[in-house]
Parts: structure tokens; C-alpha cells; sequence
């Protein structure tokens, strides 16, 4: 019964965080201003509650294909940051975007949190 009370928590939490972002998303375009960048965050964290809504009968078993997948998704992770930092470095240099520092760490946040989650889900359905 406690496995079905975390997933639900799990479940829950994904759903809270991504109306919440969607209700800030609304407000900020309604009053003509430019989203901050915790939008971003808040929408990162639904995808992961969500991700761990679904992992977390199988990362609860801490065996060897739990280890197996934690290694290969932050590997790939790895190299799907250094893509993010190439782009957004290339596209803050020719002035294609432009965005204040918190803005782009935010935005920058909140690929990484959904990269690593995302591939969690990936490479656990995968092996």
C-alpha cells in the first residue's frame, strides 16, 4: 500500500506543479510582460514528480539494472548539457536570443532536471 501512496504522492505533486506553471504562464502573458525563467523550473519539476511517479517501484529495488540505469542516463545526460551550452552559446553570440543570466540559468535548469528524469524513464524501459 506504501508503494501506491508514493506514486500517487508522486503523481499528484506533477500535476500541482504543472497547473501552477501553467497559471503563472497565463498571468505573465495576460499582463504583456516576458516569463522570468522559474516557469521553467516549476514545469521541469512536474516532468520530474512525474518520471518518479513512474520509476519509483523500480528504483526502489536498488538492484543492478536500477544501478545500470542511473549510470547510462547521467552519461548521456552529459553530453546532451555540453549540446545545450553549445546552442545557447552560439545563439547568445549572433543575438538570435536575448535573455537576462537568471533567464538563462533557468531555462538551462530546468533541461538539465528534465534531460536527467527523461532519460531515467528512457533507459528504464529500454533494460
Amino acid at each position: 500500500m506504501e508503494m501506491k501512496a508514493e506514486r500517487i504522492f508522486f503523481s499528484f505533486a506533477s500535476l500541482f506543479n504543472l497547473l501552477f506553471a501553467a497559471f503563472l504562464i497565463t498571468i505573465t502573458i495576460l499582463t504583456n510582460n516576458q516569463l522570468n525563467g522559474y516557469e521553467f523550473i516549476l514545469i521541469s519539476t512536474s516532468i520530474m514528480c512525474a518520471s518518479l511517479a513512474y520509476l519509483y517501484p523500480q528504483f526502489k529495488k536498488k538492484d543492478e539494472r536500477v544501478i545500470l540505469i542511473k549510470q547510462k542516463a547521467t552519461y548521456v545526460s552529459y553530453f546532451f548539457f555540453i549540446g545545450y551550452a553549445m546552442i545557447f552559446m552560439i545563439l547568445l553570440s549572433t543575438n538570435v536570443l536575448t535573455l537576462s543570466a537568471y533567464q538563462l540559468l533557468s531555462i538551462f535548469t530546468a533541461l538539465m532536471i528534465s534531460t536527467v528524469f527523461l532519460s531515467f524513464v528512457f533507459f528504464s524501459r529500454r533494460y
